[in-house]
């Protein structure tokens, strides 16, 4: 059980808002890419018992070769409950977010909308609060950018000056981000450009760096480097005009 309460609200939040999807009585799915074993994992127990063994193969075939929209709905809460407790690496992240676009989750109804992007939120929260996390920030950063076409949400709601665990999050990205691993939605990628060139960034991770203290020499020369990599960033962008 994970120890966040407002993750596990959000969780609770999505099993309250997809509850009106009922397990269908069958599940339908193209008989040579879906397998009578496959199907049977599904109604191998009550939805909040499955676990990632008995969901993997229809949370990868989910409405292209095995089930609707709403069949992925009434599963949804306990993929992106077992996305968050158990281990990103059962199921790909961006695997889940490309599902959601697949379904076209931004025609759903608002409070449907509205659960997800919770989740979403607590999930980016629960990540900055620890490091190293099971998730790679900037790449949960990325995926959720692409899967809603905005980033300023989760980048207004990146403590980099009042958390370390957050600040040793923000120099991984930096450096990684330098290195190009832009967003793939326009928009959300104009969205993390502007923000990185803002000087604040910089300042933020000074602060970090001197108010809360590295933990040992290689977090010191970590936040370092991703000073002096922001301050080339600026440099460049101020070169292009």
């Amino acid at each position: 059980m994970m120890s966040d309460p407002t993750l596990r609200a959000a969780i609770e939040g999505l099993y309250a808002t997809f509850a009106k999807y009922p397990l269908a009585e069958h599940v339908e799915g193209c008989p040579c890419c879906v397998s009578d074993a496959d199907h049977a994992l599904l109604y191998s127990a009550e939805l909040r018992q499955l676990d990632q063994h008995d969901l993997e193969t229809f949370a990868f075939k989910t409405m292209s070769t095995w089930g609707s929209a709403d069949d992925f709905r009434h599963f949804l809460p306990r993929i992106l409950e077992l996305l968050a407790e158990v281990s990103p690496d059962w199921i790909a992240t961006d695997v889940v977010l490309t599902k959601l676009g697949y379904g076209h989750w931004l025609t759903w109804p608002d409070a449907e909308q509205k659960a997800i992007r919770t989740f979403f939120q607590a999930l980016w929260a629960d990540i900055l609060s620890r490091f190293p996390h099971r998730f790679d920030a900037g790449g949960y950063l990325l995926g959720v950018a692409e899967a809603t076409d905005e980033a300023s949400p989760y980048l207004a709601a990146w403590p980099i000056a009042g958390s370390l665990p957050a600040a040793k999050h923000f120099a991984v990205f930096v450096e990684r981000h330098s290195a190009g691993r832009p967003a793939d939605a326009p928009s959300a990628a104009n969205q993390i450009t502007a923000w990185l060139r803002d000087p604040a960034r910089r300042s933020e991770l000074e602060q970090a760096f001197f108010a809360l203290g590295a933990d040992d020499q290689e977090t010191a020369a970590t936040l370092s480097k991703a000073m002096d990599t922001l301050s080339m960033y600026y440099g460049a962008a101020s070169a292009r005009g």
